[in-house]
């Protein structure tokens, strides 16, 4: 393979056996440098970071919301921790966070509602998450974390609506009939046939002698 910092060399240069081995070293080791930084490149991104790597790049990014969370979703919490920095004691900081954790939450404030000036309602649906004396602690806290420190909490309203049960229904008929065959009777006979009928006459024979008149 052709060194490609060779090409880039004058063409004096070229034909010299130093210079030339040289730059190839260069480029070898240029190359396993590349490969390091990009390797730390996707550990930087969280793709393939363990968790230990994770705990320090939040702490190294002053994450404020972190404890009680799931490895993915502390993952995406430091990726946006810049952001949500820039934006925090916003009510977009707040439907960021939700975003993050896989939560759909709607934040209405005190105009919006003809409430009290300051307040704000927050309604947040935790289907995919399920709801738990855990989950609300962690709701109060996320809150507290990133609402602007002029603003209160007046409702949190959390909605839980079931979307994994299917409920099966099925019906089935089944419907027969019972057929007796029974051995066949003929009910209309006719035959024919010969009949000789045979007849006989027997008569006992007399001896009638006749004598001549007068004589014996």
């Amino acid at each position: 393979m052709t060194s490609l910092i060779k090409k880039l060399l004058p063409y004096s240069l070229q034909s010299d056996p130093f210079t030339v081995a040289l730059a190839e070293a260069f480029e070898i080791q240029i190359t396993q440098l590349y490969e390091e930084f990009r390797a730390i490149s996707n550990l930087y991104l969280l793709k393939d970071a363990p968790s230990m790597l994770v705990d320090f790049l939040a702490h190294e990014k002053h994450v404020d919301f972190y404890e009680g969370l799931t490895l993915e979703e502390k993952k995406n919490v430091v990726r946006n921790a810049l952001h949500i920095h820039r934006k925090k004691g916003t009510k977009s900081a707040l439907l960021r966070v939700f975003e993050l954790l896989n939560l759909e939450g709607k934040i209405d404030e005190w105009f919006e509602y003809d409430g009290d000036p300051y307040y704000f309602k927050a309604h947040i649906d935790v289907s995919d998450r399920g709801v738990d004396d855990a989950t609300i602690k962690l709701l109060e806290r996320l809150i507290k974390t990133y609402k602007n420190n002029r603003s209160w909490l007046e409702v949190l309203d959390i909605n839980l609506t079931s979307r994994q049960n299917k409920i099966h229904v099925g019906a089935a008929t089944l419907t027969g009939e019972e057929i007796v065959v029974y051995p066949y009777i003929a009910t209309d006979l006719s035959t024919k046939s010969k009949i000789k009928i045979a007849a006989a006459n027997t008569a006992n024979s007399e001896n009638l002698t006749i004598y001549p008149r007068g004589g014996n």
